[in-house]
């Protein structure tokens, strides 16, 4: 049974635990098991990832046939030991946390790999939380395969075909998209999420899981679309020139300005330029930390921060204040008034609190 390409080791050894109708942990044990003694730390606990030491790493490629490289190459977790594995003769295995977000992989697209006692789980990596083909936002759900029907929500697949696209153009692909992610997120703590153009994403999500409004209010496919949009823009090369020149010419409020009604142009909301530019200047609120977020990336860019950057060092860096929350529950109780207990709760039950996010 060789593993899908991305999957988590842990899931894949509980697929293969599952086919000889054992506990996965006895079967860790079993073929990891050597006269030079065996140790394994932690339980098999669902949503956890299994880390591997030499010896163990070895141990499995015998077992299942499949050369130690090959392995490696489609088991992310497989790789590299944990650094708090020990390397010896001993045969070490661990139950740990997961170092990056994980999903449920699409079932059509999993082939004969999937099962519905066993779902395959895969780290997404920069823009593998969308099946174009069928039309899913995949999440992490680690006891049956969950996604979110994205045949309503069209906008978001063509922020996904644009969101591989700028990976495969841009080296700082994820940079960028965490740069972009802060940008948005500063403006929908301060309300762009109350005006009309939030309105339908968050009814239409809220439609599709059967949670709340406010449960849903703060998931990554939210501001998606328009995370993507500003991304693309600030990764495009001749836009970056004409803050160049502008910002030389005029300043760097002035080149804000100029990017911030491209960005209200581009996402079809014309009266964002002055809105936002009005949020950039507000004052920090907890959460926000971020007003002037793009005003200091243009300052970068330009070279007016007087930082004296090479061409393209230290561009994309998210000062840490400003950065957008990775915990649900945080985001959650920065986007609701009412309180966010019952929220986050209607939204773990729904699975919407892991998986991939622009971070």
């Amino acid at each position: 049974m060789p593993p899908v390409a991305g999957e988590l080791t842990s899931s894949w050894s509980r697929r293969l635990a599952l086919g000889y109708g054992m506990p996965v942990q006895d079967l860790v044990r079993g073929v990891i098991s050597r006269p030079e003694g065996t140790r394994i730390t932690g339980a098999a606990r669902s949503g956890r990832e299994l880390y591997l030491n030499g010896p163990a790493r070895a141990a499995f490629a015998r077992f299942s046939g499949i050369p130690l490289n090959e392995l490696a190459a489609r088991l992310p977790g497989f790789a590299f030991s944990h650094e708090r594995l020990e390397e010896d003769a001993v045969a070490r295995a661990a139950w740990w946390a997961p170092r990056k977000a994980w999903v449920a992989a699409c079932p059509p697209c999993s082939g004969r790999s999937w099962s519905r006692h066993q779902p395959v789980l895969v780290y997404p990596e920069a823009a593998g939380h969308v099946c174009q083909r069928h039309h899913r936002w995949l999440l992490a759900n680690c006891q049956q395969a969950s996604a979110i029907d994205l045949r309503p929500l069209p906008e978001v697949l063509l922020a996904h075909r644009r969101h591989a696209a700028l990976v495969r153009s841009h080296p700082e692909a994820r940079a960028v998209m965490k740069l972009a992610a802060a940008a948005v997120w500063s403006w929908q703590v301060q309300g762009w999420q109350q005006k009309a153009g939030w309105h339908s994403p968050t009814s239409l999500l809220a439609s599709l899981t059967g949670c709340a409004p406010s449960a849903v209010a703060a998931h990554t496919l939210i501001a998606y679309p328009d995370t993507v949009t500003v991304a693309r823009l600030l990764a495009d090369q001749s836009w970056q020139a004409r803050l160049r020149e502008t910002a030389t010419a005029s300043g760097t409020p002035a080149a804000t300005q100029v990017l911030l009604e491209e960005v209200g142009r581009r996402t079809r909301r014309l009266w964002l330029g002055d809105w936002m530019a009005a949020c950039s200047r507000a004052g920090s609120r907890p959460g926000v930390g971020a007003g002037n977020v793009l005003e200091q990336w243009v300052a970068r860019l330009s070279g007016a921060d007087g930082a004296g950057h090479r061409a393209g060092e230290g561009l994309w860096a998210v000062p840490r204040p400003a950065r957008r929350p990775v915990g649900y529950g945080e985001r959650t109780s920065y986007l609701i008034e009412s309180s966010s207990r019952e929220a986050n709760e209607e939204a773990g039950r729904a699975f919407l609190t892991g998986g991939w996010e622009p971070t």
